[in-house]
């Protein structure tokens, strides 16, 4: 099954500079990745305006359940206003209420001399596990047993959440699935839409404009996904949800799924 990933300048809050509206933003973003479930979200490095440590702190910590937050993400300055974003509630996002089979999200606190692994899954007491995952790794486990408190090591099936890198523009252009979006492309026949890398500009530039000021020079295929806008410029966080929808809508009626 083809990926979804979506790509994303860190100058991507270039024209803001009140950090809650910022924050806020960026969890608009967020919130449409996980709508559409995307696997994969890339910050490439922009000169102009580099807060890519800003954009990732934010995002991996939406994507962390609530109860694994303490132990994997570390205070920061840059978390202050994550209040002011509601919450994913992906299917990762578990309560403190167990149920026999299902799967949640841990992480190892302790590994016993025998090299018994302990997890917290968020409900006070911690599951041996047998793996080979370092303290402090995250894992995906299978509940077998409520008292004794049991699990085992599974990978889910259905949506789970995005992992979130950093990479150079180039780096993500040459990606064989990599897909522009600009009001300059052309707008894809409905069989021509798929899933891919899909890449954005920020507020000020489209990625065509960022590609020649950086003195790259590629081709890559190029999609108006919003033909005949109505605004003078589409934002970020509009294009992103416009284009996924699109995707989303016809890859569905396409049997992608």
């Amino acid at each position: 099954m083809e990926k979804l990933s979506v790509a994303i300048p860190s100058s991507a809050l270039i024209n803001e500079t009140n950090e809650k509206i910022k924050i806020y933003k960026l969890g608009i973003i967020a919130r449409a990745l996980a709508i559409f479930r995307v696997e994969e979200v890339v910050i490439y490095r922009d000169p102009v305006l580099d807060e890519t440590d800003l954009i990732k702190e934010v995002f991996e910590y939406l994507e962390t359940p609530q109860y694994l937050r303490k132990e994997l993400i570390p205070l920061s300055e840059n978390l202050k206003f994550v209040g002011v974003i509601p919450p994913l509630a992906i299917p990762s996002h578990k309560s403190k209420h167990l149920k026999i089979g299902e799967l949640r999200e841990g992480v190892v606190k302790r590994v016993a001399p025998d090299g018994t692994r302990w997890v917290d899954i968020g409900v006070g007491a911690l599951a041996p596990l047998k793996c080979e995952d370092p303290r402090g790794a995250r894992v995906t486990v299978r509940v077998v047993s409520k008292t004794p408190l049991l699990v085992e090591k599974a990978k889910p099936e259905e949506y789970w959440g995005y992992k979130v890198r950093k990479a150079e523009l180039e780096e993500v252009l040459r990606r064989k699935d990599a897909i522009v979006t600009s009001r300059k492309g052309k707008v894809p026949r409905p069989e021509e839409v798929r899933k891919g890398t899909f890449v954005f500009g920020n507020p000020k530039e489209g990625v065509p404009e960022i590609m020649k000021r950086m003195g790259i020079e590629m081709s890559v295929e190029t999609w108006n996904t919003i033909p005949m806008q109505g605004v003078r410029t589409v934002r970020l966080e509009e294009a992103v949800l416009c284009t996924l929808a699109i995707v989303n809508f016809l890859s569905f009626r396409g049997g992608l799924e």
